[in-house]
């Protein structure tokens, strides 16, 4: 199987698309201690303590953009071989740097992913008083996003972490 097949098996999304996705992010400048990024997110997280709605609007649990980073590090070793004129070794050698970029930024991605869905999962149950796997349940079967999920909990009753606060814990009562 010709080196360049393989490279085919790991682009799952078109070029068109990666490049969209891309000009939406802030580029990087090189950096040698992370020489496979190219580009972070536009904004700065919101703290822990920020209201949860703060946090999702702020993006703070979107979709990683390492994964787009990767997908053109894919891309552009696709388009350095020739599979015409070059043989198994020069497609290695074009390739090999942006294999490992490739390599790096699914780990990163899969980190931050992990990262964030934690993060998510402990504000809203910490937000909203909720089950683990009845907020995993709720979640996996919401037809929209997550701003449109968050405002749903709050109108269906749930109580948010500010009503929390204000009604504070139940005084003890003498008996």
């Amino acid at each position: 199987m010709p080196f360049n097949c393989f490279l085919d098996s790991f682009i799952t999304q078109p070029e068109e698309v990666v490049t969209k996705e891309l000009s939406k992010l802030k580029p990087l400048n090189y950096n040698k201690f992370m020489w496979w990024r190219t580009h972070a997110q536009p904004g700065v997280p919101l703290g822990k303590r920020s209201p949860l709605k703060d946090r999702i609007i702020n993006g703070d649990f979107d979709f990683s953009c390492y994964y787009w980073q990767a997908q053109s590090a894919a891309i552009q070793a696709r388009k350095k071989v020739d599979l015409d004129k070059d043989n198994h070794q020069s497609q290695y050698e074009k390739t090999t740097v942006d294999v490992a970029r490739y390599r790096r930024l699914l780990v990163d991605f899969e980190k931050e992913e992990s990262a964030r869905i934690e993060a998510l999962i402990d504000a809203f149950t910490v937000s909203f008083k909720i089950d683990r796997e009845e907020l995993l349940d709720r979640l996996c079967n919401w037809p929209s996003d997550l701003l449109s999920f968050y405002e749903s909990l709050e109108e269906f009753g749930t109580l948010t972490s500010v009503e929390i606060r204000k009604r504070g814990r139940p005084k003890k009562t003498k008996l």
